[in-house]
């Protein structure tokens, strides 16, 4: 307890809030500010993911044109995905698919179902004792006749630390196997990204995603500023140690994420967009490639989680002074 002050919000703060205007309007939302150097907003009604993050009053996130999009304008159908994706800093992909959709397969639409779905048991508590926010809630994705995954996700942050706890935990609790694609869209746009950034990756082995990557297989580390039609380039990285991030010492910031995961999660994928107007660096802990269900299974990247089980991933997300 603190004796200087009768309301913890002078100190550190969770306010939450329903937005209100255009395709936004009903979203529900969490601004915490933890009384330091960080600020983010969390969307509960998009899978608990990570709108807005800034550091030191910098931002740290990419943002869409799209802007916050409610779930019910979610089309699953072709690119229809991209009407939605709002980028933020985190976007989490799946669950039964990610990458490249199958219009002729409802299983597997473009980057999955998740993104676009409401949390249930929403709780945001603020504990004084603790000096934290914990933010918790319950994403499903079921169908009759088919899948029934259940994302269970804690968001944690305390007070005068700059940094963000997230743990998801993944379950069948349906009564047959199904597959599970799971991926975490993290990106990071201007001014957090720029070329004056360095991007951190312990990288083993790195494998370009198709011939276009290949053409820039050797700077693939290189951050360029703004290009006039720039064409996407994804990697695929085998890592020596769950760690990866930017450093910018134009800024004097430094970001890391870290993670475990019970082996769902095997590879960064690494998204090198760096066109005029989306400027952006995706650094994505992923479990299989990205062209489809059926290329997934026949390269044995394609994971499965037995009926009742559980996967379980952790991310610990820290930002710093350079």
């Amino acid at each position: 307890m603190n004796k200087y002050v009768g309301n913890p919000k002078q100190l550190f703060e969770a306010r939450q809030y329903i937005m209100s205007d255009g395709k936004a309007a009903g979203v529900r939302a969490i601004d915490v500010w933890n009384g330091a150097g960080l600020f983010f907003t969390v969307l509960a009604d998009r899978c608990l993911d990570l709108y807005t993050v800034r550091y030191k009053n910098k931002n740290m996130s990419f943002l869409t044109p799209t802007g916050v999009v409610a779930p019910a304008y979610y089309n699953d159908r072709g690119p229809g995905w991209l009407r939605s994706f709002f980028g933020g800093f985190l976007t989490t992909c799946g669950l039964q698919n990610i990458g490249v959709g199958d219009d002729s397969d409802e299983t597997t639409p473009m980057h999955g179902r998740i993104s676009s779905t409401p949390a249930e048991n929403l709780c945001v508590k603020l504990s004084p004792e603790e000096d934290a926010v914990e933010i918790s809630g319950i994403m499903r994705e079921a169908v009759l006749f088919g899948a029934r995954l259940k994302l269970e996700r804690t968001i944690r942050c305390r007070a005068g630390i700059d940094a963000i706890e997230l743990e998801d935990v993944i379950t069948n609790t349906g009564y047959e196997r199904a597959p599970i694609s799971m991926l975490y869209h993290f990106n990071i746009g201007y001014p957090m990204l720029s070329e004056a950034a360095e991007i951190v990756i312990p990288a083993e082995k790195t494998i370009p995603r198709d011939e276009h990557a290949k053409e820039g297989l050797d700077e693939w580390d290189k951050v360029l500023p703004p290009q006039p039609g720039w064409v996407e380039m994804c990697y695929y990285h085998t890592l020596s140690e769950n760690t990866f991030g930017i450093d910018n010492p134009e800024i004097g910031a430094r970001l890391r994420i870290s993670f475990e995961s019970d082996g769902l999660l095997d590879r960064l994928v690494q998204w090198r967009q760096l066109g005029e107007g989306d400027y952006v660096t995706g650094l994505e802990p992923a479990s299989c490639t990205l062209d489809g269900r059926a290329d997934a299974v026949a390269n044995g990247s394609q994971k499965y989680i037995d009926a009742g089980s559980s996967y379980k991933n952790r991310f610990r997300i820290t930002f710093s002074e350079l």
